[in-house]
């Protein structure tokens, strides 16, 4: 961190260049108000002098795109989970509100689920075992439980905040993001599979004139 540069007020502002493990290099003005003269990296507010620019809109657009992607294959995991436990424990309703549950407390309901005698027992057993090894809780939340640097020339990160926990910087790449997104719907279709025709299935038409 440099010297102050424009104080204003009560308030010191500092130039400072951060170096990120991707490589990056990001100049900052850092402004500290006097009841802040330490912080922590992954807590600022981050902005851009002037407002957004073009390649800020560029790289947003990637990365929401990215970021959407985990966000919907999470919810299909969750969705996917909530249909094995209701058909697994022999419910005749499809009602969700009967398993309004946490992604956790879901996991360890199938975990009891998978040490019953049944004819899925041992491949839910080894899907939940693959979901494990292959950290697909983890890949989601990283994602949705985050800060993300929104800004180009930052590279790809995330400011995230752990239970009782300081924050953290994550560093990656968006060919990470993209395999967090594969991970996530493969755990959600090996869930699925599971079912065999024992839910409803819907089936949309191909329509020859395409989508309307």
């Amino acid at each position: 961190m440099s010297d102050k540069y424009s104080p204003s007020g009560q308030v010191s502002t500092y130039k400072m260049d951060v170096d990120l493990d991707n490589g990056y290099t990001t100049s900052w003005d850092l402004s500290l108000p006097p009841a802040r003269e330490q912080f922590d990296i992954s807590t600022v507010r981050l902005g851009r002098h002037g407002g957004e620019t073009e390649s800020d809109q560029i790289f947003r657009s990637r990365l929401y795109s990215a970021v959407g992607a985990i966000t919907v294959a999470g919810g299909h995991v969750e969705t996917a989970m909530k249909r094995l436990v209701l058909h697994l424990r022999g419910e005749r309703s499809s009602r969700f509100s009967l398993v309004d549950k946490t992604w956790s407390d879901l996991h360890k309901m199938l975990v009891v689920e998978s040490g019953k005698a049944g004819p899925v027992s041992a491949e839910l057993a080894k899907t939940l075992k693959w979901g494990e090894r292959n950290e697909v809780k983890r890949r989601r939340d990283d994602v949705v439980h985050a800060y993300w640097w929104n800004f180009d020339g930052c590279g790809v990160t995330r400011s995230r905040f752990f239970r009782r926990e300081d924050g953290t910087c994550i560093v990656s790449t968006f060919e990470n993001l993209e395999e967090d997104a594969l991970f996530l719907f493969e755990y959600a279709r090996r869930l699925d599979d599971l079912l065999g025709e024992d839910w409803p299935r819907a089936m949309l038409r191909n329509s020859r004139n395409g989508s309307k």
